[in-house]
């Protein structure tokens, strides 16, 4: 199975509303079927719902990569900005203030690049606990 495959299908679902879209991926033969109700579209086979070995590729959201993924980088990068970011995480807005501070350290680009290697690492993990080789 390739783990392009799998990314494609995540970058999907995850680029659409909640609940709008949905990829499933066939444990046994690494086919994934992709449904969207706004473009009215559902490529899932009828068992998919109550066989096992049809697996809901997650969201983005669903591997929950924020906040935690956030602070963790300001350690790698940023320590001494670290106890700033935690209080902005205390108040609304705090994703788009901690990447305004991002863009006035000049570490927004470096987020991206660092955002992209651990969700892509969180997405192989996900692959290996639900028995998925890539």
């Amino acid at each position: 199975m390739s783990y392009d495959t799998i990314e494609d299908a995540f970058n999907f679902i995850s680029s659409g509303q909640p609940g709008d879209r949905k990829a499933m991926v066939h444990r046994g033969t690494g086919k994934v079927f992709l449904a969207s109700v706004e473009a009215g579209f559902d490529q899932t086979p009828p068992e998919a719902d109550s066989d096992p070995d049809y697996l809901l590729i997650p969201r983005k959201q669903d591997l929950d990569p924020g906040k935690g993924m956030m602070l963790k980088f300001f350690n790698d990068r940023a320590q001494a900005e670290v106890p700033q970011v935690k209080a902005i995480f205390t108040r609304s807005g705090a994703f788009r203030k901690v990447k305004d501070l991002m863009h006035r350290l000049q570490l927004l680009d470096h987020w991206y690049i660092y955002e992209e290697q651990q969700i892509e690492a969180l997405l192989r993990q996900w692959c290996l606990d639900n028995g998925l080789s890539l």
